[in-house]
């Protein structure tokens, strides 16, 4: 099918997403492995591999395969992690989207940047053989000493910036972010998070600059809202850890979103960078208010997919809804009587624990194009 008519396809399936039509989701959350090297104070993911029999749980490349086949209408899919790449068949993994779903747009995938050289061959190999755009976030939480910290792997930063330079030199700039989630730094260092992200930006770029690269901008500057999910993150704990997520620290952040909205308003954005500005200008929003004004597409745009096969509303709503492995790996009669049980109807409601992670938030966006220029015009 040619790219036009598929993006004309999405576009349609989007919008209708946002007026409420109940159809196919556009979007995939598959989380392919729990495997990770990295070990973060703040997230618990990477404990999974030592738990005796949790890898042998997760889906086989045949049942990714099976998974790809039964789900063709899938448009858009984040494969994440744990690191993706730390699954020995990850590349195979997204080919057998590519190959089943004709209609693929985007691929993204977060990855810690441990591992440069197995990350830039596993980026060109999908460069050449997947149609779809793909797009890499790097993960940096700090400056290099605060990062190797949080993120307990020595040398971290150095690797993340090694493996940043070399996706981007195969993706260019519009492909390739840095992401930093702005957690509670300051119970870590004393530094406020605004502080923190400027630092951060600016030991990247040194760092870029020593190796004779190109600096990053603030339009590919991601920073996210942390968040608790104790299904994903495992992080429920943490709730109580150096002011995660109270008061000081959401107003800290908000802060720190509404700079960095204000340094890359200038200039034409690109689709992606638009996105971009949207969710930190209704990040701060939400951080004061708990909401935003763009409605959720959870159940409706997106699915999320466990790597044991478990279909949730989202990333963050721990409330498992049934499993591939029993509707012959078809996604749509999880999510249909997930539906007809009123669940979707309590994501709109906003009963659900409510959240802007970019998983949801910027297919939200997508579907809500007046709401989503507003926040764009106004910045808040």
């Amino acid at each position: 099918m040619s790219r036009l008519y598929s993006w004309t396809r999405f576009a349609g399936r989007t919008l209708a997403a946002g007026a409420g039509v109940e159809s196919t989701p556009t979007k995939l959350m598959f989380v392919v492995t729990k495997r990770c090297h990295s070990r973060c104070v703040y997230c618990d993911i990477w404990k999974v591999k030592d738990t005796p029999g949790a890898l042998d749980a997760e889906l086989s490349l045949a049942e990714v395969q099976a998974v790809a086949q039964a789900n063709p209408f899938l448009q858009w899919i984040d494969f994440t992690g744990g690191e993706p790449t730390d699954r020995p068949d990850f590349v195979a993994v997204v080919q057998a989207f590519a190959a089943a779903c004709p209609d693929l747009l985007l691929v993204h995938f977060p990855t810690n940047g441990i591992a440069t050289k197995r990350i830039r061959e596993a980026v060109q190999e999908l460069r050449r053989t997947v149609p779809a755009r793909l797009i890499v976030t790097v993960s940096i939480d700090g400056p290099p000493e605060l990062n190797d910290r949080l993120r307990g792997i020595r040398h971290d930063f150095a690797h993340a910036v090694d493996t940043f330079a070399a996706v981007r030199a195969l993706l260019g700039p519009e492909n390739t972010y840095v992401g930093m989630t702005l957690h509670g730094h300051r119970g870590s260092c004393g530094r406020t998070t605004s502080v923190l992200a400027e630092e951060t930006f600016a030991a990247v770029n040194a760092a870029l600059a020593e190796r004779g690269e190109a600096p990053i901008t603030w339009g590919t500057f991601h920073m996210n809202i942390p968040h608790l999910s104790q299904h994903y993150y495992g992080n429920q704990a943490n709730a109580a850890k150096d002011g995660f997520g109270g008061p000081e620290h959401r107003a800290e952040i908000a802060a720190t979103l509404h700079a960095a909205a204000a340094r890359s308003k200038n200039g034409t954005p690109l689709p992606m960078q638009a996105i971009e500005r949207i969710y930190r200008a209704e990040a701060q929003r939400y951080l004061a208010t708990g909401r935003t004004r763009i409605a959720c597409s959870a159940l409706l745009s997106t699915a999320y997919l466990s790597e044991r096969g478990e279909v949730y509303p989202c990333t963050i709503w721990d409330k498992p809804l049934g499993n591939v492995r029993d509707t012959g790996y078809a996604l749509m009669p999880i999510i249909t009587s997930a539906r007809q049980r009123g669940i979707r109807r309590a994501v709109a409601e906003g009963k659900c624990p409510n959240c802007w992670t970019p998983c949801e938030a910027h297919p939200a966006i997508m579907a809500s194009p007046l709401r989503a220029g507003l926040a764009l015009a106004t910045g808040r």
